[in-house]
This record gives C-alpha cells, structure tokens and sequence, in this order.
C-alpha cells in the first residue's frame, strides 16, 4: 500500500491570510495514476494539520504509516529537512519500509542526498528524477508485482529497476545507479485529472485549486529551475483544462482556481483559453501567471470578460541590464503599458520583484524603487519582494562563479526568498540587509 506525503509548506507568516493555499498538486497526479491502475493509494497532506506543533504531526505520521509499506515523499528546497524527518519517522516505524523521493530538488542534487543519507542508514531507497508519473508507476509496480519489502530485495530485482528511466538509488555495489530520463515527453494528453478526492476531509479544507495549464517555459531566468526540470515547454488542450475545472466545481470547497505557469506566452492558447472560460461560465473566481509586457488593450478586455479576477506577473527589475544579465528579456516600458491595461479593465495585480540578482547594485535597486512608485496600483494589489535564491538547478546554482556570486548559506531552510543567501560583488551581505529592509518597506507603499 503507497502513502503519499507532502510536508508541512506554509510559514507562520502566511497562516492569518484570507484563504488557505492551494495544494499539492504533483502528488495528486501520482495519486490518480495509481489509482487508474488500481493499486491502493492515499495521501497525508501535511498542510492540512498546519495547526498542529511538530510533535503533533508526528503522531499523525506515524499513526497513518502504520498501514503502509510503500512511501512516496516530495519537496521543495526549504521543505527538504522536513521529508528527511518524516522519512526517519517512517524508517523508526519498520526499517523495511521503502522510501523514494521526488520534486525539484531532489531531481537536481540526487547524487548528494544519496550519498550523505545513505552512508550510515539506508534512509532513501529511490530517488525519482524530473517528470516521475512514468517512473513512479513502473517502479510501484514492480516493488508490489515482486513483494519487495527490503534492501535485500531490491537488490534480488535490481536488473528489472535499472530498466526504469529517471530513477536513481544505491545499487547493491553501494554505488549511486541514475538512469537517463527518458526522451520521451510525458504526454499531457494522457493523464487522469489529479486525484483531489484523496484529500482528508479533516481539519484545513482547501479553498483554492490549482491548475497546470503548461510543463516546461519557455524563457531561460536565472533565478528559475523550471527550464531545466521540464526540458521542453508543452501545453494541456483546452478541453483537459475544461473538464478539469468542471471537477473542481463538483468539489463544494473551492471557490478560486489558479491557473499556472506563464499562461500567455502562446497567444493562441492563451485566447482560446480565455474564450472558453467566458463561453462556459463556470462562475467560479479565478487568476492566473502571465507576462504582462505583451498584453494589449484587447486581450486585457478578454481576460476581464472572461472572469479573471487576479493575474500575478513577475517584474523583478526596472533596470534593463539587471534584467538582461539574467535572462529576463522584457522592457519595464512595456510592462507598465500592460499593468496600466489590466488596471483599466479592474483585475487585481500581484507584482513580484526581486533583489540582489547578478548585476544589482544601490542605483539599480533606487531605480526599481522609483520605478514602482509609478505603478498603477492601489490597495487592492500586492507587490512582494523577494531575495535572489539559487536554487539548485537554476542558473545561479550551476553557474554561480561565473555570474560572481559568492553563496554563504547552504541551509536549504532558508532558501524561501526571504533570507539572504549570497552576495555579489556589489553588494554584500550588510548591504543586502538594509535593501531588504526597503524593500520590504516597499510592499506597502500602496495601503498608505
């Protein structure tokens, strides 16, 4: 029996916010596909019991491993310590329980994991690499297929588990096997809608849904992992997102749906997409991510009649160069032509800006600063700045020294945009600090 575990996401600082966030739909996706192949599947969403104190949710770990053998754990990067603890909650349970891993960074720092959490204690035994609803499925089959429960098995099959694309684990040599991901796109066609059923009906409901309308993205950010996770950009048919709404709508807790990621960079998924929200009337609230330096005035009016209600849009920084030294090709003109748009038709704006990337200097920052004192927003708008972070698998991680960045903090905790992980040459981290402290000050520059 396969428990799929998602760890605790949200911070202390988001608990008071006006809906509870959107869940995980990765593990969703694993959970439908099992199930379309009936094999016995359950999720422990451990944001569900946000409430709880560590010790808490301990409990419920254990309570709930107890009827399983089969363990799928993901992660972000600031939630990495948190699956390492709950898969040593599970491993304390019964040492046979097989554990396997995924999301970004795992798929990116597998050869590390494995080796520093398998040196003393077999406390990983896969890790899945990249897109894993393939190698997910082939790998719980074979492991339910064979009655593997233990090291030693593995080992028996091991042959059979080298076949899998995108699968990496200690072999019985004791060395790090990882599979080639396989050519072969995940077809987005294919897949069953994620299984939101599976969510307990305990404790925090979701209220917003979130919809992957896209895989892959076609821009190359430094500060971003996606490009190299999802080698190539591929988008849903807008009758896969159509019945995935209608699913949503059965569900009597939600009442908004996020639609993910960049959803306009296809112009003409983008207003086919747009058009089919506003010939359906879903009457359901709803955003969405775009790029707003390629809105105009008629796609602005068709987000608007449509039923958009909130588009998040990442402007990062007014200066070109800054922008440009980090692979974010957009002018700061146009995206001010294009907020002013989507003011006009009234849909509320969530602006993203971030400091200290490669380039970023005491003038660079002032002249975003001013740059944002002329944005047509009112209170009824976010802006959020955040810290520069290198994620592993983006460009700041894998090329650091070449963008002259010198990282001062490896705990992966502190990799959640709020703290300052590196420094530049331009900028140290004192300085970073007070910039911060601006920029911060900055966020509520519209509620005055």
């Amino acid at each position: 029996m396969v428990l799929l575990i998602n760890p605790k996401t949200t911070k202390s600082s988001e608990l008071n916010t006006d809906y509870f966030r959107e869940p995980n739909i990765g593990i969703m996706y694993l959970a439908a596909i099992l199930d379309l192949y009936e094999i016995f599947v359950e999720i422990l969403d451990l944001e569900q019991y946000n409430h709880l104190e560590s010790y808490e949710i301990k409990e419920i770990i254990k309570k709930t491993a107890k009827n399983h053998n089969i363990f799928g754990i993901t992660s972000l990067t600031n939630t990495f310590y948190n699956a390492i603890s709950i898969a040593q909650t599970i491993k304390e349970i019964d040492s046979k329980n097989i554990i396997i891993f995924g999301g970004p960074h795992v798929s990116f720092l597998y050869n590390q994991i494995l080796n520093e959490y398998n040196r003393k204690e077999n406390l990983i035994d896969f890790i899945c690499i990249g897109e894993s609803e393939e190698s997910f499925l082939e790998l719980i089959k074979i492991l339910q297929k064979h009655s593997i429960d233990n090291q030693k098995k593995i080992f028996k099959y091991e042959d059979k588990i080298n076949l899998i694309d995108g699968l990496a684990f200690k072999n019985s040599k004791n060395k790090i096997h990882s599979s080639n991901i396989s050519s072969e796109l995940i077809d987005l066609k294919l897949l069953p809608l994620p299984a939101r059923f599976k969510l307990v009906n305990i404790n925090h409901h979701y209220t917003v849904a979130n919809i992957i309308v896209n895989r892959g993205c076609p821009n190359q950010c430094s500060f971003c992992s996606r490009q190299n996770l999802f080698k190539t950009p591929r988008l849903r048919t807008i009758n896969s997102i159509k019945e995935e709404i209608k699913d949503i709508k059965s569900f009597t807790m939600y009442n908004v749906i996020n639609f993910y990621d960049n959803i306009n960079y296809n112009p003409t998924f983008f207003q086919e997409f747009c058009k089919m929200l506003k010939k359906s009337k879903f009457e359901i609230d709803w955003g969405c991510e775009i790029r707003v330096d390629n809105i105009n005035d008629n796609l602005a009016k068709l987000l608007k009649e449509s039923g958009c209600k909130i588009i998040a849009t990442g402007i990062e920084s007014a200066n070109k160069d800054v922008l440009k030294k980090n692979f974010k090709y957009q002018n700061p003109k146009k995206i001010l032509e294009g907020l002013k748009l989507i003011k006009k038709y009234d849909i509320a704006i969530q602006a993203y800006f971030i400091l200290g990337l490669p380039g970023e200097t005491e003038k660079t920052f002032q002249e975003t600063i001013d740059f944002i004192k002329t944005l047509p927003l009112d209170e009824s708008d976010t802006l959020n700045y955040f810290m520069a972070t290198p994620y592993p698998g983006s460009k700041l991680w894998n090329d650091h020294k070449s963008f002259g960045i010198k990282i001062l903090d490896y705990n992966f905790s502190n990799y959640d945009c709020e703290h300052i992980i590196f420094e530049t040459t331009n900028l140290k981290k004192k300085k970073l600090e007070e910039m911060f402290s601006e920029a911060k000050i900055m966020e509520k520059f519209f509620y005055n």
